[in-house]
């Protein structure tokens, strides 16, 4: 939950560039919309309330939170990241440039 903050700023400098999107792994889906709430996270949350045996925990293979993953257009896993604070690099390594300010 701590990186939610950078996260939020992420979304909004690359907008129609790369998508943020967040995995929840909780099995109590009205706890998952209070935290969506009371963190304000601006990017979309998929949750299914199964946790690590969901299918969308499945399907990225979420072995714990946080987990950061980049994914190219075709829905493939690009690149594991183990914070939130190596996405911007990750990004720029692609060629994906931040809307100027």
């Amino acid at each position: 939950m701590e990186e939610v903050p950078l996260l939020n700023v992420l979304h909004t400098k690359y907008t129609g560039k790369a998508a943020f999107i967040g995995i929840s792994i909780d099995s109590d889906l009205a706890r998952t919309d209070r935290t969506i709430k009371e963190k304000s996270m601006r990017y979309p949350i998929l949750a299914d309330g199964k946790g690590f045996d969901g299918k969308i925990a499945t399907a990225y293979h979420v072995q714990g939170t946080p987990e950061v993953f980049v994914i190219d257009r075709e829905g493939k896993i690009v690149v594991r990241l183990g914070s939130a604070n190596q996405i911007e690099d990750t990004l720029k390594t692609l060629g994906l440039e931040p809307h100027a300010p």
